[in-house]
Order: structure tokens, then C-alpha cells, then sequence
């Protein structure tokens, strides 16, 4: 039982829906709340179906538009209380008020049809019917019946979905052969299809789901599969987003053809419409590679996702992904190359002084080593200009969500790849202005374009658990420490500033300047160095008080909090890191696979006008084991255990 805010009270079962044969609400303290509560006769006479008081009332000419304290009226009432001989001499009066809604906020828009549906009286359901309520356009959209957390039951807003919802075929077989739609959409988008997939109870969506298909054609069942909802998610990749196991094993099961059975092996075919990635920016395997829901990766391990993922990455993926990580490698080792035999003079200044510098662009081609380092200026200049399109076209078509995401779809690297690319074309531009800022700029891109090499280690799986357990740590603990750290190191960098400002910078070199004693503290803090300070120079006693205090809650609390914090992580990740890059290996398959032309990597599966089946389709056949042969031939081993005795 559950009382809402309203004071009325739910009674649900253990499925989450309303209990058979008991009303959906019980007003009766609202009422007595109320001036016209029990009080008044025609409620009273609806509750208690007494009908010869109602039609004393209505020849009375009593008011039957009058409303409770919750916008309901007397049909409401006999609705909710089951009693149809009630509502039947209400409707013979006052047949406008068939499709009458309440209008608290609370039930919003639920007339006596929804009432009788989630009370599971077909008799009731089958008077209004036959009475022409109206079955397309009453939908309950009160904060009861919100989705998610905003409201307790969320039904679907219509009729269909209600009797779907609460497991009566019976009530559902009269409306759908009354033509109830069932494409109808609520304010999610969502038809009878989409509830049934976000129903709590597996089993009986699972039941409704299959009666539901028997009552109507398969043109019109395949129709209502594709209708998608706001987000653009048909039932079957609703179940993907959601990580339903069970409703997405269910799916599959329905797409299942067996093709041939030979013994204890059968192949089977599977319908590849709306789960293969090919051309289809919306399948489930994309919604996997791109949901945040942990739970959905799991759909990874089922069949035949596994299998199509599995052919795809030996076949063409791990082939072409070698190749593109021997390529990046390659191009990082001919960046470094360059930068390291980078052209260099000396220069003389002040007469004997010596300093190194770059050579000027128009003097750097000279001699045979110039021109096989000035091919390979061009080949990193050429990469990186592709590196930035491809990324920038990713970006603008996955959008900046999307592809930056998670530690499924990159984390960190495409940001790190963008950089490398800017750095790239930077320092070209800086060597042609023979501006000093190209060393900075080209220690940046050597840095990047180093550690990007590790996205490359999502591939193998020696590597590519660790690759993912450094994003998680990157991302959850080092950018919060990172946060504590800065302000703690501020603080007292500034503290241990201001003494020193009034001392010889000489003898004080490293507290200088503020930025100087800034670093001076980090140093400290890893451990890099001592006090920098002379032995035989007195310092106030107050710069040993903070030296300690510091060395205290910097070296000791705060680096034991980021080994707690990065212990913490490990053991939170380990349980999924395989999950994880099972996901990381399956959304690089898909990114190849769109990146790669479709000549040099062809479509999965068989066509299905080639074995007989609908034209237009592509199946991906799986050996499987039969079941049904195996059960059969433990029952032969039992038999042949236990033989007959025959006495002659």
C-alpha cells in the first residue's frame, strides 16, 4: 500500500501494479476532508452501487457534474469501487459524462476507462466500450502516472498501455479489437511497445509482448517496432539503453531462424535490422558503444552481438587497427626525429659569448641530411593537418558529448589527439616566422603525441585493462586532488613568499619571486629537495614552523589521499575492466568501420533474398548447440540406465 502526497492511498502487488479487483484510489479521506464528501448521495449511492437511490436522484434532478474534493465525479466513484449497475444507470442519465477526467493534478486526464483497466474488470471495460468511450484520446498525464522518479506508475498515459501494463489479455484483446491505437504516443514518445520494455516485471511484459502479437498482423507489428520515441529509440533499443538483459535476450530469441539442425549443432539465422552499426548511426551496437549505463555493456556477452563483433574485429578490425597503430607510431617516431636533428647555429654575441639557436628557415636546406629531414617535416605537417580533419569532422558530427564521452568512447585521447594536431600546424607556423616560441610549441606536440600512443593500447589485451584503469584515474581522483593540491600549494607558497621578500634574493634564489617560490613548495612536496636555504644564514624561526606544517599536510596527508583515492579506484574498476574494453574494443571496431571505405571493409551477414528470406535484410549465421537434442539424448541415456526387465 502507498499513500501519496494527497493522502490517497495505492494498493500494489509485488509486480508494481495496481492489485486485481481493488480500486486504483481510495479518496475517502479527501472526501471526508470534503464538504461534499460521503455526504453528498450521489457519491454515496456510486460507492455503495445502490442503484435505486440513484435514480431517485436523478429524477430529482440532482446535479451529476458535481466534484469531489480530487475533480471526480460519480462515474469516478463506481468505477473505482466496481460497480458497474451504478455506473450503467449514471451513463443511461448522463452518457456526456463517459469520458469525464478528473482534474486534480495528481490524476490528471484518467477518466473511468483507465479506472476499470488498472482495477481489471473486463466487464466494466467492455460497457464503455460498447458505450463509445473514447479509447484514442483519454490519456492520464498526471504526476502520478509521470515517468521515472517524478511519478510511482508510469503506464503510458493511454488506455492500450494500461491493459498492457497491468497483464490483462483479456481487457486488451477487447480494446485492440474495438481499435484501440496502439501507436498512439505519449509525452515521451513512447507506445504500448516502449512501456511494456520499461516494465519492472520481464516475465509478463514478456507474455504481453507475444499475446500483443498474435492479436494484430505482422505488417502492423513490424510497423509499431520502428515507431521510435523522443530520444529515437524503437522497443529494441530501448531494451540496449535501458541494459534490460533479459527483455534484449527476449528480442533476440524473436529474431531467431533456424537454418539447418544436424544433431547436437543447428545454425541460426539473426536479424541484423536495427543491431548491426552498418549505415545505421542508431543501432544497438552504437547505443552500447555510447551509453553511459554500465548495465548496457553486458548486452556485449549476448548472442549474436558477441559473434557479430567478434567476426568483425578478426576478419577486418584487428588488421586495419594494427595497421593504423603501426602508422601512428611511425609518424610520432619521424615527428621526433625531425625535432631532435632540428636545424641549430651558434650565434655570437658580445664578442666571446655563444648561443645556440634555430637556424632561419631560408638557411636550413643545405645539404643531403636537410632534405631527408625536410621530407619528413613534410610528412608530419601532412599528418597532422588529416589528424585535425578527422577529428574536427568526428567532433562535428557525434557532437562534443558524444565525442569526448566516456572511458568507452575515448575519455581524454580525442582532446589529447586535438592538441597534437594544433601543436603540429603551430610549430610549422612558428618555423616559418623563425620564432623562438616553436621549441615550446614543439615540446608540447612530443609530449602528446607520446602519450596518445597509449589510446592505442585499448587493442591488446595484455595493455588495454591498464590503459583503461589509467583514464579512471585521471578522470575521478588526479583532476579532484589536483584541485586540493593547487589551493594548498598557493596558500603556502604565498605564506613563505612574504618572509622572503624582505631578504637578499641573492642567497634566496629559490623564493626569488612568487612564481620561483611556487615551484620551490611543489619540489617540496614530492620530495625533490630540501629546504633550499643556507646553513649559515639565519632565517626567522616562523619559515621552519611552516616548512614543517607544510611538509606535514602536503608530503604526508595529501599524497596518502591520492594513493587511498587511486587504491580505491583499482578495486572499484576491476571488476569491469574487462566489461570495459570488451565496450573500448567494440566502439574502435565501429569507428573503423565507418572511417575505412566500403570496398576495403564489406557489410556483415547475408542478404536475405539470397537463402529465401525477406528481400532487403541482412542475417548473420551462428552455429549453435541444439538444446532440444541434447535433452532428448539425456532422456535415451536415462532410459538406456534403467532398461526393462521382460520374464519369458
Amino acid at each position: 500500500m502507498k499513500r501519496d502526497q494527497c493522502g490517497n492511498i495505492w494498493s500494489t502487488n509485488t509486480f508494481g501494479n495496481m492489485t486485481p479487483g481493488k480500486s486504483i484510489i481510495n479518496i475517502q479521506n479527501c472526501q471526508d476532508s470534503s464538504n461534499k464528501g460521503l455526504e453528498n448521495l450521489f457519491f454515496k449511492a456510486a460507492k455503495e452501487n445502490n442503484v435505486r437511490l440513484l435514480k431517485m436522484l436523478i429524477g430529482d434532478n440532482a446535479d451529476p457534474f458535481l466534484k469531489g474534493a480530487m475533480g471526480e465525479n460519480a462515474i469516478h466513484i463506481a468505477a473505482l469501487y466496481n460497480n458497474k449497475e451504478a455506473l450503467a444507470t449514471l451513463l443511461d442519465a448522463f452518457p456526456l459524462l463517459i469520458d469525464t477526467p478528473i482534474e486534480c493534478d495528481v490524476y490528471k486526464g484518467e477518466t473511468a476507462l483507465h479506472i476499470a483497466i488498472v482495477n481489471q474488470n473486463p466487464e466494466m471495460v467492455k460497457e464503455l466500450i460498447d458505450r463509445k468511450t473514447d479509447m484514442h484520446n483519454a490519456r492520464a498525464v498526471g504526476t502520478f502516472f509521470a515517468p521515472r522518479k517524478k511519478g510511482q506508475y508510469y503506464y503510458g498515459e493511454y488506455a492500450t498501455s494500461f491493459a498492457a501494463c497491468v497483464g490483462n489479455k483479456e481487457i486488451l484483446r477487447l480494446l485492440v479489437e474495438n481499435g484501440a491505437p496502439l501507436d498512439s504516443q505519449d509525452n515521451q514518445g513512447n507506445t504500448v511497445l516502449h512501456i511494456l520494455v520499461l516494465h519492472p516485471n520481464k516475465s509478463m511484459a514478456c507474455k504481453m509482448y507475444d499475446y500483443l502479437m498474435s492479436l494484430i498482423s505482422k505488417e502492423k507489428m513490424r510497423y509499431l517496432e520502428n515507431i521510435t520515441n523522443n530520444k529515437g529509440l524503437t522497443a529494441l533499443t530501448l531494451a540496449a539503453q535501458e541494459g534490460d538483459v533479459l527483455m534484449f535476450n527476449y528480442f533476440m530469441t524473436k529474431r531467431k531462424r533456424i537454418f539447418w539442425s544436424f544433431g547436437p549443432v543447428m545454425s541460426t539465422l539473426y536479424d541484423l535490422t536495427g543491431i548491426d552499426s552498418w549505415r545505421d548511426k542508431s543501432s544497438v551496437v552504437d547505443i552500447i558503444c555510447t551509453s553511459d549505463n554500465n548495465a548496457a555493456r553486458n548486452l556485449l556477452e549476448i548472442t549474436p552481438l558477441k559473434e557479430l563483433l567478434q567476426y568483425k574485429l578478426s576478419t577486418y578490425g584487428y588488421k586495419y587497427f594494427l595497421l593504423c597503430t603501426f602508422l601512428y607510431i611511425l609518424y610520432t617516431i619521424i615527428l621526433t626525429l625531425c625535432c631532435l636533428y632540428r636545424p641549430l647555429m651558434e650565434e655570437i654575441t658580445d664578442g666571446e659569448k655563444r648561443k645556440i639557436i634555430t637556424r632561419p628557415f631560408y638557411d636550413s636546406y643545405k645539404t643531403k641530411e636537410d632534405y631527408v629531414r625536410f621530407c619528413g617535416e613534410i610528412i608530419v605537417i601532412l599528418g597532422g593537418v588529416l589528424i585535425l580533419i578527422i577529428e574536427v569532422v568526428q567532433l562535428v558530427r557525434k557532437g562534443p558529448r558524444r565525442f569526448f564521452g566516456n572511458t568507452v568512447r575515448g575519455g581524454p585521447f580525442h582532446i589529447i589527439m586535438l592538441l597534437y594536431a594544433c601543436f603540429i600546424i603551430a610549430m610549422a607556423i612558428m618555423r616559418l616566422l623563425n620564432n623562438e616560441v616553436e621549441t615550446i610549441v614543439m615540446s608540447l606536440s612530443l609530449i602528446s603525441g607520446w602519450c596518445n600512443v597509449i589510446y592505442f593500447a585499448r587493442g591488446f589485451q595484455l595493455l588495454g585493462p591498464l590503459c583503461i584503469m589509467i583514464q579512471k584515474m585521471i578522470i575521478n581522483d588526479l583532476l579532484r586532488f589536483c584541485v586540493i593540491l593547487f589551493t594548498v600549494l598557493t596558500g603556502f607558497a604565498a605564506a613563505l613568499h612574504v618572509h622572503f621578500q624582505t631578504m637578499n634574493a641573492t642567497i634566496f634564489t629559490h623564493f626569488r619571486d612568487f612564481p620561483v617560490t611556487l615551484s620551490t613548495v611543489f619540489q617540496l612536496m614530492m620530495g625533490l629537495n630540501d629546504l633550499p636555504v643556507p646553513h649559515n644564514v639565519p632565517i626567522p624561526k616562523i619559515i621552519h614552523v611552516l616548512y614543517m606544517v607544510y611538509m606535514f599536510f602536503a608530503f604526508v596527508l595529501l599524497l596518502n589521499l591520492l594513493i587511498a583515492l587511486m587504491t580505491d579506484t583499482h578495486f572499484r574498476v576491476s571488476s569491469e575492466r574487462t566489461t570495459l574494453w570488451h565496450a573500448q574494443v567494440a566502439a574502435t571496431t565501429v569507428m573503423l568501420e565507418r572511417i575505412i571505405p566500403s570496398r576495403l571493409w564489406p557489410r556483415s551477414g547475408i542478404p536475405g533474398d539470397i537463402i529465401g528470406l525477406e528481400p532487403g535484410k541482412w542475417y548473420f549465421r551462428i552455429e549453435e548447440k541444439n538444446e532440444m537434442f541434447s535433452s532428448e539424448r539425456n532422456k535415451h541415456n536415462d532410459s538406456q540406465q534403467h532398461p526393462k526387465h521382460i520374464l519369458i
